[in-house]
């Protein structure tokens, strides 16, 4: 998997080392107030300044960070998925197979955007929109037992064919900070105790097709900016596109095109002498 590729794995800075730098902060300028005996009101500032200091520069490095492996992991996936992709009308006897696979790896590479052990899934609308079904997982989704349908007959799924059919270009899709403390918490579905989600549309122009769907087990893990992220939006975008993608014509003998319900014409053989039969 290219989660284990990505030499930035280790590197995020944790909460607790945002704190510890704090105190480090801090810690430094007491040494030499308790040597001269003046902790006072220019030492308190001094410790705050630092602490603040510490602190934003940490997080900062910290989203930098994350900035990195998400550009990492999208441009080791996607790479390789365009040549595929351009490759793919080449082979109309496994054009479905491969597209397949494309879209189950564009899945997966959503997932690792959104966060290294994060659900995704991607759902089709049916044709009347009634009912929205799984198409791809990663391992993660298929773990947790991810739901596979959803009727517009129940409130959750209803609730996820509405955001799939949103025309709101704006909006980006539906981010779940914190499950438990969201307005429509009885509404949402959330597999394997996640409590933090993003529901994405999926479209091809202006058709609503299907919906991707990232969550994670923590609030706040699936971040509130993966909602209008580029990536994202252009992994969306790939998936809209190759399900509006059509099967090329398989050539028949000779080079010429078959066309669907066109009679095969057989060529007109020749007696010994030459003469046509």
């Amino acid at each position: 998997m290219l989660g284990n590729m990505n030499p930035f794995k280790n590197k995020k800075v944790k909460p607790w080392g945002v704190s510890l730098l704090s105190a480090v902060a801090v810690g430094v300028p007491t040494i030499p107030a308790f040597a001269e005996n003046s902790i006072g009101a220019a030492y308190i500032s001094t410790c705050t300044l630092c602490a603040g200091a510490a602190s934003y520069f940490t997080l900062r490095t910290s989203r930098s960070n994350s900035e990195i492996e998400r550009s990492v992991v999208f441009e080791a996936a996607i790479e390789p998925l365009s040549k595929r992709i351009g490759k793919l009308l080449e082979s109309p006897q496994e054009f479905d197979q491969e597209r397949d696979r494309i879209i189950q790896r564009l899945t997966e590479t959503a997932g690792e955007l959104a966060h290294p052990r994060a659900l995704s899934a991607l759902y089709w609308l049916s044709e009347d929109a009634a009912d929205i079904n799984i198409s791809a997982s990663n391992s993660k989704a298929k773990e947790a037992g991810i739901q596979e349908k959803f009727s517009r007959d129940t409130d959750k799924g209803r609730f996820l064919i509405s955001i799939a059919q949103s025309t709101d270009e704006s909006s980006g899709g539906r981010h779940v900070q914190d499950f438990r403390k969201d307005p429509d918490r009885q509404r949402i579905y959330m597999a394997d105790d996640c409590k933090s989600a993003l529901f994405k549309p999926v479209r091809a122009g202006e058709a609503s097709r299907g919906l991707l769907v990232l969550q994670a087990q923590k609030p706040g893990r699936i971040p509130r900016e993966i909602k209008d992220d580029e990536r994202i939006n252009t992994i969306t975008n790939l998936i809209g596109f190759l399900r509006q993608l059509e099967k090329p014509d398989i050539p028949h003998a000779g080079g010429v095109p078959a066309q669907p319900g066109a009679p095969v014409v057989q060529p007109r053989q020749s007696k010994p002498d030459g003469t046509a039969l």
